[in-house]
Parts: structure tokens; C-alpha cells; sequence
């Protein structure tokens, strides 16, 4: 006796059909009801047509944004990569050798390039783009004549890319330096710097004078968030009666004033080449 099939076998038979590839998938298709597409195969045609609007540079909601742009390297950093690039073995021996009252002997110990000195004296802030006099006498020492033009450069472009205030604040540091000598401890009280500061900068820098009194400077400026820094400068310098200082930090602000008005001053670029920079002395042995 011939069975009669269940209302359930005949609405799946065409979802099965649809399930088997090939010709079964085509019979199914006829045999299956106007309209009855699986899930499978709708989810497949949505992610084609995603995948073709992507391609066309198209999305639902407008047109694809580009990447962001990777940030530019600090040309300081940049640098000291291309000094460290110019320096032979020889020569990275003599470097830690003077550095050895700055720099531990265990961190010495593991210095095998020059980035590896230059990344412990940035970490000890014995450097930074701002503070470049340790690393003019490590060049000097050398007699690099080359990798001091380099230093000379990007000094150079540094101060050009500077903002006026930030030209008169390290115009103001550089008079500062050079006159008020042994009276930097007396300023660097009234600019409230601490004694434990102050003590730390004498150890630091124990027989050079110049560089105790541009670090106190330094460590002033970090914290100094009360308005325009040259002003507070001169004021600290007249409560500590060094008004001839004073008087030369106002005078170089003139002359700068009337420089920029008569448009004397030139500006050049701080981009810098590593191609350029390392193309000026070949070094065998050269440590990476």
C-alpha cells in the first residue's frame, strides 16, 4: 500500500534540495516556492556585495575614510640615530670612557652602539633637543668635525621653527648663563627651586659652572605655568639686584624686536636627511 506523504515532508523536501550542490541545488531551485532562498546562500549574497562595495572604494554611509598618516620622527631623535650611524668602535670606547661620572658602570657595561649611550643620557635627562652642550663636547672631543655641522644644522632649524617667545626665553637663558656666574643659587631661590634641586645640580654637574646654572633654569622651567616666562625672569633677576643682567636680557629683547619688524631675520627648514647627514664621512666599524 502506498504511503501518503506528511504536509512536513513535502515543505522540507526543497529546503534539502537546496542544501546538496551541483544539479540538486538547480532542482531544487525548480521545485522550491517563488522566493524561498536560504539563509545561507542571502547571507552569501550580502557579504559579496559588501565585499564589492569595499573594493570599489564605497561603503554603505558615503565613501571610505583614508588612514591616518603615521606621525613624523623627532628630528632630534633622528639625529642622534645618524651620529650614532658616523661613530666607530674606537670612538664609542672613548665616548663611554668620558661619560663614566655621568653613567653607571652596569649601564656602561651594556652600551654597545651609539644609541645605546645616547637612550641612557636621555633617560638620565643629561639630553634632550633643548639641552644639546653634553653632547657638543662628546662630538668636540672626537674632533667630528662632520657630526658637529650636524649638530650645528639642526640647531639651527630648531631655533628658526622656534616661537618668539620661546627664541627670547632661550636668548634670555644663554645671557643668564654667561653672567650671572656664581649667584645661580641665589636666583634659582628666588625662582623657587628647591635646595634638594639645587643640591642635586651641584652633584650633577659638580665642576662646571655654566651647566649648573642652565640646569637650574631647566628645572625652573618645567614648573613654571604663571604666565609669560621672561618677565618672571626679570623680575627674579631685580629682586636679586642683578639688574645689569636684567638690563642685557631687555636689550637683546629689543634688538630681536626691531629684527623681526625690519624683517632681517632668516628661517630655515629642521627637516632633516639622513640620507645627506650620512653621506658626509663613510666609518668603518660602525656600530647600529
Amino acid at each position: 500500500m502506498r504511503r501518503c506523504r506528511s504536509s512536513r515532508e513535502i515543505s522540507e523536501k526543497p529546503a534539502l534540495a537546496w542544501t546538496s550542490g551541483g544539479r540538486a541545488s538547480g532542482a531544487g531551485r525548480l521545485r522550491g516556492k517563488p522566493g524561498a532562498v536560504g539563509t545561507a546562500g542571502a547571507a552569501g549574497a550580502c557579504g559579496a556585495a559588501e565585499r564589492a562595495a569595499g573594493r570599489s572604494g564605497t561603503l554603505r554611509g558615503g565613501p571610505s575614510r583614508a588612514p591616518p598618516r603615521p606621525a613624523a620622527m623627532d628630528p632630534f631623535l633622528v639625529l642622534l640615530h645618524s651620529l650614532s650611524a658616523s661613530l666607530s668602535t674606537s670612538e664609542l670606547t672613548e665616548l663611554k670612557f668620558l661619560c663614566q661620572g655621568r653613567v653607571s658602570k652596569k649601564k656602561l657595561e651594556r652600551v654597545q652602539y651609539g644609541v645605546d649611550l645616547f637612550t641612557v643620557l636621555l633617560e638620565q635627562n643629561e639630553l634632550d633637543r633643548e639641552h644639546t652642550g653634553l653632547l657638543r663636547e662628546m662630538l668636540a672631543s672626537l674632533r667630528r668635525q662632520d657630526l658637529l655641522g650636524r649638530l650645528d644644522h639642526f640647531e639651527a632649524g630648531a631655533a628658526a621653527e622656534a616661537s618668539p617667545e620661546e627664541r627670547d626665553l632661550h636668548a634670555a637663558f644663554d645671557i643668564i648663563c654667561d653672567h650671572v656666574g656664581k649667584d645661580w643659587r641665589r636666583l634659582a631661590r628666588q625662582l623657587r627651586v628647591s635646595d634638594a634641586k639645587i643640591d642635586a645640580i651641584e652633584e650633577r654637574y659638580p665642576r662646571n659652572l655654566t651647566e649648573q646654572v642652565r640646569e637650574s633654569l631647566r628645572v625652573w622651567k618645567s614648573s613654571h605655568k604663571e604666565g609669560p616666562p621672561v618677565p618672571h625672569l626679570l623680575r627674579a633677576l631685580r629682586a636679586c639686584r642683578l639688574n645689569l643682567v636684567a638690563d642685557l636680557i631687555e636689550d637683546e629683547q629689543q634688538a630681536r624686536a626691531l629684527d623681526s619688524q625690519s624683517g632681517g631675520g632668516t628661517s630655515s627648514s629642521s627637516t632633516v636627511s639622513l640620507t645627506s647627514w650620512n653621506s658626509d664621512r663613510p666609518s668603518s666599524g660602525v656600530p647600529w
